[in-house]
């Protein structure tokens, strides 16, 4: 009876063990800052590319720095082909960022699809972004890595037309005034 009774004590302390590590974990995930680097269709200026930089995680990032598997093309412009670019050798990307808030996002012009297409080719330009978090009721700062894959190959077909709704109505508007000046 004694050793029963032991066993279902000692399974009582494994399994809350257990649960209280698995909560921690997904505490931890949820508390982490996370940072992603993709590239996005700008919806005001057609046929633009931007690159986006954010904190999709809950709290700060701290000391960012990147790294990346190629040069990164900057202001790549031209819809067929490569009609200037630079190395980008300034911003976020190069400098890195002290602090980054949680949600907190940097957006870039990258350029255009013919003019990203004709630097990187069909290959993927791999990021790797290092940063550190401070989580609560710790002395040590947590290291954190994370690699995000841009494409522009993806970006093959997309619809480049202007969706700039509020520019639109303004030059409406402005005719619509000019026609009332001129009665």
């Amino acid at each position: 009876m004694e050793s029963s009774a032991f066993i279902i004590s000692l399974v009582a302390v494994i399994i809350a063990t257990a649960s209280t590590v698995v909560s921690y974990l997904i505490y931890r995930q949820a508390r982490d800052p996370e940072i992603v680097v993709y590239a996005q269709i700008d919806e005001r200026r057609p046929s633009i590319i931007n690159l986006v930089i954010e904190n999709i995680g809950n709290s700060p990032a701290w000391g960012v720095s990147f790294s990346s598997s190629e040069p990164v093309p900057y202001r790549a412009f031209g819809i067929d082909k490569l009609s200037d670019s630079e190395i980008m050798s300034n911003g976020p990307l190069i400098n890195g960022i002290p602090c980054f808030g949680p949600r907190a996002k940097r957006v870039l012009t990258w350029g255009q699809f013919g003019g990203i297409r004709d630097k990187l080719g069909d290959e993927c330009l791999d990021i790797e972004a290092s940063y550190y978090s401070k989580p609560a009721l710790s002395f040590f700062r947590k290291k954190h890595k994370s690699i995000s894959r841009l494409d522009i190959k993806s970006f093959e077909c997309s619809d480049i037309s202007d969706h700039n709704w509020n520019k639109k109505i303004a030059e409406e508007l402005k005719k619509i005034a000019n026609f009332m000046k001129s009665q």
